[in-house]
């Protein structure tokens, strides 16, 4: 089963290829089967010490973009925003979508009882009542909901910075360029 592009970099990856030292602490993914929208939330967008002037190069660059990475071709971009809470850079992405076939371009399959699995991780936390639980996947029913939490595993020795103040930085300066 193919993992949704790294959902820890999903604002990134929708948009483009290539790497960019960007993660954030949890991302929230929501499929609304009602409104065919797909919303993820992405928390506390950090980088590794040295690696911010890359990380937001990446990010404007992804908020410029307004297509999204050929893989994605069945899904609709409906709106993204960055934006401060707290002290913390988070970034929204909302998708629609026609059908719920659709989601599979994020990792979903369908299985032949025309329920939806995901591949299962120790890094998924289940926010739906929706999920069932197998041992290598969760199951979701195709006409409710999808609700999910994914937090990104790093190396016990690598230390992440916010970017919340080379986020609001870079924006002044572009301000300031206008």
């Amino acid at each position: 089963m193919v993992e949704v592009k790294s959902l820890v970099m999903a604002i990134i990856s929708f948009f483009l290829q290539g790497e960019v030292p960007l993660v954030s602490t949890d991302t929230v993914f929501f499929v609304d089967v009602e409104s065919k929208t797909i919303t993820i939330e992405q928390h506390n967008l950090s980088t590794i010490k040295g690696q911010e002037e890359a990380a937001i190069v990446g990010l404007e660059l992804a908020i410029k973009q307004t297509s999204l990475d050929d893989s994605l071709q069945r899904l609709t971009l409906v709106s993204k925003d960055v934006f401060t809470v707290g002290n913390k850079l988070n970034a929204t992405i909302k998708l629609s979508y026609n059908s719920i076939k659709d989601i599979t371009s994020l990792g979903f399959n369908l299985n032949t009882d025309g329920t939806y699995a995901y591949y299962k991780n120790n890094t998924i936390e289940l926010l739906a009542d929706n999920g069932v639980e197998e041992e290598h996947q969760f199951n979701f029913k195709a006409d409710q909901n999808i609700k999910f939490k994914v937090m990104p595993i790093l190396h016990k020795d690598i230390k992440l910075i916010s970017l919340t103040t080379a986020w609001a930085k870079a924006q002044q300066k572009m301000n300031e360029n206008e």
